[in-house]
């Protein structure tokens, strides 16, 4: 008689707007691979929304009545949903369970507040989300800038564009596999990544193509308007700056038009007749070098939200990276032209403020 054998069982965390492809995609990948996955929650008669609006999931059960150890995984996506998580004491109490019994425990994005709330990072080496760095090194862990850390049960990853090599990570330490599916090495960055993600739930390659044509408007936007407001100041410090921001545009716009090529996508271009650029002409005529400069930053701060936006929508990690660089090197020119502008307006209103000296007045 043949013994039965028993499937995986793997429980993902839900609250109000987790990230839904940080949900959706190990779900399908482990169901694909045969696991009995089960979503839990902190009511059952309660259905939970994505944050993006495209996921809708009303839990199997929730963390009060359930036990960590009857399952041999549990996943804890990101979004908004982990500071509600970590505010339901079953639910910490869930994943603390589960990490003193040895299972595996994977967070991603802000799915670590869970574990900081639990205590369970001390002495870790992990990643997470950008923004809740510095809450992980104060709960203790080694943070580590990378799309997949793994320090023993433990598996933690940063953002959306990681999640396939998340899951690929999940699946190899359950010893799962999906026919007809080739996990790449999770070292290998440059793999095809986003295919297994599409596959999944995640970013189609339409829409991959489309962010990048995105960015690819909007840095050649900027590169043509920060060529203007070099031509336009008289301060020359302040042109060399233009000039230097024009410089890093055109290799941003190279290095989105290679991926661009690499997925065989289409570039579209906004063209030089447009309204944008005629309003901008138009702008430019009776501006000085103090409205070029704002102008200038809006621009870069424009481009700092837009690129932090497009790096979350997307599950390729190649992609992602290159608005990773982009938003990081956005945020340095963004705070270089704010200098440039504080000081000389420090130095035009000390100017104003110095008395001019008169001939005196007779008696």
């Amino acid at each position: 008689m043949t013994a039965k054998v028993e499937k995986t069982k793997v429980a993902i965390l839900v609250e109000n707007h987790f990230e839904d492809s940080e949900f959706q995609i190990p779900y399908n990948a482990l169901q694909k691979a045969g696991a009995e996955v089960t979503a839990l929650g902190s009511r059952v008669n309660e259905k939970y929304a994505g944050k993006q609006g495209k996921v809708t999931i009303q839990p199997d059960g929730t963390t009060t009545e359930m036990r960590a150890a009857d399952f041999d995984a549990v996943i804890i996506p990101g979004g908004m949903a982990p500071d509600t998580m970590r505010t339901n004491m079953k639910t910490v109490r869930f994943v603390s369970d589960a990490v003193e019994q040895g299972k595996l425990v994977a967070a991603i994005c802000h799915g670590p507040q869970v574990l900081i709330e639990g205590d369970l990072l001390k002495g870790k080496r992990a990643t997470g989300f950008r923004a809740i760095r510095k809450d992980m090194q104060n709960a203790g862990a080694n943070y580590q800038d990378a799309p997949l850390v793994v320090d023993g049960q433990l598996i933690t990853s940063r953002q959306p564009g990681d999640l396939a090599i998340f899951t690929a990570a999940i699946l190899r330490r359950l010893g799962l596999s999906i026919k007809d599916t080739t996990l790449p090495d999770e070292n290998d960055l440059s793999a095809d990544w986003w295919v297994l993600a599409e596959a999944w739930g995640g970013s189609t390659k339409a829409e991959i193509v489309d962010a990048i044509n995105t960015a690819i408007r909007g840095e050649q936007y900027a590169l043509r308007a920060f060529e203007h407001y070099a031509e336009k100041v008289t301060d020359t410090e302040l042109g060399a700056a233009f000039n230097d921001i024009r410089a890093t545009k055109q290799q941003h716009i190279s290095r989105l038009e290679a991926r661009l090529s690499a997925l065989g996508g289409q570039k579209t271009l906004q063209s030089e007749g447009s309204g944008a650029w005629a309003t901008l002409k138009s702008w430019l005529q009776s501006s000085d070098d103090a409205s070029v400069m704002r102008r200038a930053l809006g621009d870069l701060q424009t481009g700092v939200v837009d690129t932090y936006n497009l790096r979350n929508s997307l599950t390729d990690p190649v992609t992602v990276g290159i608005f990773d660089e982009m938003e990081v090197t956005l945020a340095e020119q963004e705070q270089r032209i704010a200098d440039l502008y504080h000081a000389r307006t420090v130095k035009e209103q000390a100017k104003a403020a110095t008395p001019t000296t008169g001939a005196g007045v007779s008696a």
